[in-house]
């Protein structure tokens, strides 16, 4: 008899109390989702998540540290080697703009700073779940002002590229992976692969996350109403989990 998986939403804090305090904040939405918590260290993920539990969005909680500290560098990286189809959202207690735009760089899905409401905070985990992005607007300001030379703009730099490069990436901006792309766009998943990287060449940007921050001209994607949990992104985060459980 086989064993169903459950979607798990993995809060990871290097401070037990702090974690705990976020897992049951996030419990009544989890359950809503029919998702289970699963809170650990970074130094615990080693140890590898139950074998019927498959993350589908994992919320690395740094508290006042910056995203920039070697530890925490390592820790975001550590998750995103793991898990790399599951959306990671970094909550954070900072409010730099530099703290944003290093966490699109380190493969991070989402930015948010314990400063929002709780409600506010929900909808940006659900988003977040259900495929979508999430940086602040005032902090991608800060770092791309209008005052910027247009070579520093981000959406200037999107007029370099070709109209299906720049349906592309109107895609990446909505957080979809590449496969839904493909489909929207009637084209093949390798092609797809080929303009995404493209489209980070010509923006000058490190992972897609940020390619979509850049092509978006800074702005933060509108949070939407709760998207469940559909059968692709619980399939990639069951081969996700597989590969976390042995350790891969």
């Amino acid at each position: 008899m086989s064993t169903s998986i459950v979607p798990c939403v993995l809060v990871v804090d290097a401070f037990e109390l702090r974690r705990v305090g976020i897992a049951a904040v996030l419990t009544p939405w989890a359950k809503s989702i029919s998702a289970a918590i699963v809170s650990l260290s970074p130094e615990e993920l080693d140890s590898g998540l139950p074998a019927a539990q498959a993350p589908a969005l994992v919320v690395l909680s740094v508290g006042g540290l910056s995203l920039q500290t070697t530890h925490v560098v390592t820790w975001t990286v550590d998750i995103r080697q793991r898990l790399p189809q599951v959306p990671c959202l970094v909550l954070s207690d900072r409010t730099e703009p530099e703290e944003a735009l290093m966490a699109a760089r380190l493969g991070a899905q989402a930015f948010m700073s314990t400063s929002v409401g709780l409600q506010f905070a929900l909808q940006a985990c659900a988003m977040v779940a259900g495929g979508g992005t999430y940086f602040p607007n005032s902090a991608l300001r800060q770092v791309w002002g209008e005052g910027q030379e247009a070579r520093e703009q981000p959406h200037a730099g999107s007029e370099g590229l070709t109209q299906r490069q720049r349906e592309v990436l109107k895609h990446l901006c909505l957080g979809r992976p590449n496969k839904l792309i493909a489909r929207s766009l009637c084209m093949q998943e390798s092609t797809v692969k080929v303009h995404v990287r493209e489209i980070m060449r010509k923006l000058g940007a490190r992972n897609r996350t940020e390619a979509a921050m850049l092509g978006g001209g800074g702005r933060s994607t509108q949070l939407t109403a709760r998207p469940s949990l559909g059968v692709e992104e619980t399939s990639a985060a069951a081969r996700d989990r597989r590969h976390f459980v042995h350790g891969a």
